[in-house]
């Protein structure tokens, strides 16, 4: 395999990293509290599922960082091979 060939996989490496999957996951949290706002207005349970909701959500955020470090590692890799 040429180095243009390892870039050109590496490439598709990179856009199969899936990054979207965390966002969306965060979209359907976010569409879960406002649910579970409706169905419990401002009660003691709602604030607590809400808290439990908002950490995952952070943590999600932080997933969706290290899957786009890891995206652009690989780019970074195939940029360097094209360098080379």
């Amino acid at each position: 395999m040429t180095i243009q060939e390892q870039a050109q996989q590496l490439e598709l490496l990179a856009d199969q990293v899936p990054t979207g999957i965390a966002l969306a996951t965060k979209s359907d949290l976010e569409d879960l509290q406002a649910q579970v706002l409706g169905l419990l207005g401002e009660t003691s349970t709602a604030t607590s599922i809400q808290g439990a909701i908002q950490l995952a959500a952070q943590q999600i955020d932080e997933v969706a960082a290290a899957l786009e470090n890891v995206r652009l590692q690989i780019r970074d890799a195939a940029q360097h091979h094209l360098q080379g």
